[in-house]
């Protein structure tokens, strides 16, 4: 089978698992990963892993530091790998992924595709220095895959040519998420999760004050978060400010496992996405919000980047603009003074992400792709 390898670092991030999913589900060509570092491996079992820089001594990784920082993997460190597994294409995850490894795929003379996800084409994209490399790496890259037309749309603004974008939608394994309908509890229970980094992008103390708005005359609604990051102790003060400790679950980082017990568990998911002050944004849309949906969560959210593009106001969701803190607010109350609706909504989302962000049809999105560079 034809090899295609993925490079990504480190492997793997801990809030990477949409892209384990990508190397799990791909058809037609055999993945391999080639990373920089090794992070988390066991959370995301996959063979073959090859780590570059496993054999380098004091001189040689300080060189190679200093050549990633200055924007390029060393070729010499790749060579091998990609000829011993006889390497077709190179898949570059993350915009800066594939700036740095412009020069692994003239050396190698592969073509390369990559794709990127938010930050890389939104925060580091403000700075002059990577939008020069991007234009680099645009002029002579092969195909970008963007999660939606919003992130697409960026990409051309930064310089892309409009026929190298290709949307290919996040996919998710579904048979890992099982749907199943919601409704109150027996004593009027109400979960609202939250799942995310805790990152100004997320908006997350946001989203505790639209539960303390929108939660009045709820005395049984509680509000779990899952997840940490810079925010933390903004979002820890919002609870205060609002009088919720006694409704508000902190949990911190968990692992994917138990989020996914936490769709299970939940009646109502909440994401309050923005533009962050740096510019940092989703680009594309939380996986989480394709898979409550896919859980048969209604969902609330906002009109942020591709989230449109996942969540059909007024069918799956209900969607307010970025900022309107407000609507949002009455978004969540509206939800939780109709629980009658909320197993028709659920089915609508299970639906729509079944026809449309499927891990194994999206798989073979991406392989058309790479049949199309390779017969060029």
């Amino acid at each position: 089978m034809r090899t295609v390898a993925h490079l990504v670092s480190p492997y793997l991030f801990r809030t990477g698992s949409w892209i384990h999913t990508q190397l799990l589900h791909a058809r037609d060509f055999r993945p391999i990963v080639l990373t920089q570092a090794l992070d988390h491996p066991e959370a995301f079992p996959f063979s073959p892993v090859h780590c570059v820089t496993d054999s380098l001594g004091g001189w040689a990784r300080a060189r190679n530091r200093w050549l990633t920082f200055s924007g390029r993997f060393d070729p010499p460190l790749y060579l091998p790998r990609l000829r011993g597994e006889r390497a077709l294409l190179l898949h570059a995850h993350l915009g800066w992924e594939g700036a740095r490894a412009l020069a692994v795929a003239r050396a190698a003379r592969l073509p390369l595709v990559t794709s990127f996800y938010g930050r890389d084409a939104s925060r580091q994209a403000r700075r002059v220095w990577w939008r020069r490399r991007y234009r680099k790496l645009f002029a002579a890259g092969d195909a970008f895959l963007v999660e939606g037309p919003a992130l697409g749309a960026r990409l051309v603004s930064l310089g892309c040519p409009s026929e190298k974008v290709r949307v290919v939608h996040l996919g998710i394994d579904l048979s890992t998420i099982p749907f199943r309908e919601r409704r109150p509890g027996p004593d009027g229970e109400v979960e609202i999760l939250v799942s995310s980094s805790l990152r100004p992008k997320k908006g997350v103390a946001a989203a505790v004050a639209a539960f303390a708005a929108a939660s009045q005359g709820h005395p049984r609604c509680r509000l779990r978060i899952l997840g940490d990051g810079p925010e933390r102790k903004s979002v820890e003060a919002a609870v205060a400010r609002h009088g919720l400790a006694d409704r508000v679950i902190l949990e911190g980082y968990v692992p994917y496992g138990r989020h996914l017990a936490a769709l299970d568990r939940a009646h109502l998911f909440l994401a309050a996405s923005r533009t962050a002050p740096d510019g940092d944004g989703e680009g594309g849309a939380p996986v989480a919000l394709i898979e409550a949906q896919a859980a048969g969560l209604p969902v609330v959210s906002t009109r942020h980047d591709d989230i449109p593009e996942v969540v059909a106001d007024g069918e799956s969701g209900l969607l307010s603009d970025e900022f309107d803190d407000e609507r949002l607010a009455r978004n969540l109350a509206s939800l939780l003074s109709l629980p009658e609706t909320w197993p028709a909504i659920g089915r609508r989302g299970r639906e729509r992400i079944a026809a449309g962000w499927d891990a194994r049809a999206q798989a073979a999105r991406t392989a058309a792709i790479y049949e199309e560079i390779l017969s060029r």
